[in-house]
């Protein structure tokens, strides 16, 4: 990172980010630096971090109005034909791992979401690009979760897949934080659901309501 960078000057003043490229550099600091870095600037560093994993950054976006007619529209490109009054018109295509990290990132509904798994088992899945979203959208746990509902469908449907050495990989880089899967609710559904979320869902320190037998009726009818 250059921190020199124009967009820097934003958060740390000119003193401040000399001081911390001394720091770095394993210089000896003044009384006044270390006043500058103990005041000053680790509080900012601090709040800059805890913001960045809020994602502030993405819900100050402009949300994308079409977004939902693109996810449908991609869906259908791979396999996965929505119930619709109306046929899907032609929108931007989207690569099929990308496309799973947007679902589960930005329009978490749960007809989406149920339309993952499907995804995995009908379609050639680029594994370094998966991993690549995954740590890109850090979506690690929430795909996780998906993969194994994938895999508990191939086994009922007899269908063959390649995605457990994927499994374990998530499985061995789950992150300890409790996230909610869906779109976003008040904090009396978020409690509501800390008692009542399946218990698969919550080994992967998920919480949502999704059941595996309603992925099973979803499968019955796309598998």
């Amino acid at each position: 990172m250059e921190l020199k960078n124009s967009i820097m000057r934003y958060i740390l003043g000119a003193v401040e980010i000399d001081t911390i490229i001394k720091r770095i550099q394993g210089k000896k600091l003044k009384q006044t630096e270390r006043n500058y870095l103990s005041r000053s600037i680790r509080p900012k560093l601090i709040a800059a971090k805890l913001l960045t994993e809020d994602k502030l950054l993405e819900k100050l976006q402009r949300p994308d109005k079409f977004l939902e007619k693109k996810i449908i529209f991609n869906l259908s490109k791979y396999g996965y034909e929505m119930i619709s009054l109306k046929k899907a018109k032609k929108q931007k295509s989207i690569g099929f791992e990308e496309l799973i990290a947007i679902i589960i990132t930005k329009s978490p509904k749960p007809r989406f979401i149920e339309a993952i798994p499907i995804l995995l088992l009908k379609n050639k899945i680029n594994k370094f690009k998966l991993v690549e979203m995954a740590c890109k959208y850090d979506i690690n746990n929430e795909l996780g979760y998906l993969i194994e509902t994938a895999l508990i469908l191939a086994k009922r449907f007899k269908i063959r897949e390649n995605l457990i050495d994927l499994l374990n990989y998530l499985k061995n880089s789950k992150e300890k934080e409790i996230r909610y899967l869906g779109e976003e609710k008040d904090q009396s559904y978020i409690d509501f659901l800390i008692k009542t979320s399946p218990k698969r869902i919550k080994k992967w320190n998920l919480l949502g309501r999704f059941f595996d037998n309603d992925f099973i009726k979803v499968g019955e009818s796309y598998l």
